[in-house]
């Protein structure tokens, strides 16, 4: 009954064109969305849809919070799932955004025992019951260039579950089962290798050293690389990048080059600024 609501429901987002306007500013602005090759360019145009559609989105500290501006972060983070389904986000249910880095409570112990307790600045933050807390400034600037850091594929990275809703489901063969196993035996096998040579003050090539903090981190750290340099990380950790090619079923360091911004990179930054919020303009007058 449930699962014919949704498709229901599902049809009627989809049934609507995808908004020239968003596709304007992703092409402008974010430089995974170009990295894409163009096979799966559609698929990703719902994948996204199908996000914003399915979530509750929340600004924070007097953000303007557009529909452009989620389009922004849905298409980064369903690069993610790409390989597999949009429904592997089906336990984020809420997203917030404020407009630059915010603080937060922070509670942490030290190797003496003493508990401390302070405000962290922080520019994100993913929480285990569904939440995404996210700094537009942040993941906007992350968004415009592949460097191996984007905000949106790291936090949602850490949302992101697909091989153990593959163990846990009584449907997966005993062959699926050992594979998840053998998956995870390798994936701490490279946290400790990545761990050991962070704490011998030794740079890693493709990884950030924040990584060795947990291994959820190591995985939203190595995510970050797969899909924003892909063929760097199969150069320099090719042991690695098979895991995650393999965990999320695509192959990154295959893709075409990108192709360069769009002509209105050559527009001013004020012009750019002026175009979007006349879009946007367009966009609330077609919605009111």
């Amino acid at each position: 009954m449930f699962g014919w609501w949704r498709r229901r429901r599902r049809a009627r987002v989809l049934a609507e064109p995808f908004p020239a306007e968003w596709r304007a500013r992703l092409e402008l602005e974010v430089a995974l969305w170009r990295a894409v090759p163009d096979e799966l360019r559609s698929r990703l145009e719902d994948d996204l849809r199908l996000f914003i559609a399915e979530r509750s989105w929340e600004p924070c500290g007097g953000l303007q919070l557009t529909p452009a501006m989620q389009a922004v972060i849905a298409a980064q983070a369903c690069v993610l799932s790409l390989g597999h389904s949009v429904d592997a986000f089906d336990h984020v249910r809420s997203i917030l955004v404020y407009p630059d880095r915010y603080r937060a409570p922070d509670v942490y112990e030290d190797e003496a025992g003493i508990v401390t307790e302070e405000l962290d600045e922080r520019d994100g933050e993913a929480w285990h019951w569904g939440t995404v807390v996210l700094a537009w400034r942040e993941l906007a600037a992350d968004a415009r260039t592949l460097n191996g850091r984007n905000l949106v594929l790291h936090e949602m990275a850490h949302q992101i579950d697909l091989l153990d809703a593959v163990a846990s489901s009584p449907f997966s063969s005993p062959d699926e089962r050992a594979r998840h196993r053998r998956w995870r035996e390798t994936f701490l096998d490279l946290y400790e290798a990545f761990c050991t040579e962070v704490d011998a003050g030794r740079r890693v090539k493709g990884l950030d050293s924040y990584g060795a903090e947990d291994e959820a981190e190591f995985f939203s750290v190595a995510s970050e690389s797969f899909f924003e340099r892909g063929a760097f990380l199969r150069t320099h950790q090719p042991a690695l990048y098979e895991l995650l090619q393999e965990y999320f079923n695509q192959d990154p360091a295959a893709w075409p080059p990108p192709p360069s911004r769009p002509e209105a990179e050559a527009v001013s930054g004020r012009e750019r600024r002026r175009l979007r919020r006349a879009a946007e303009r367009r966009t609330a007058k077609r919605r009111g």
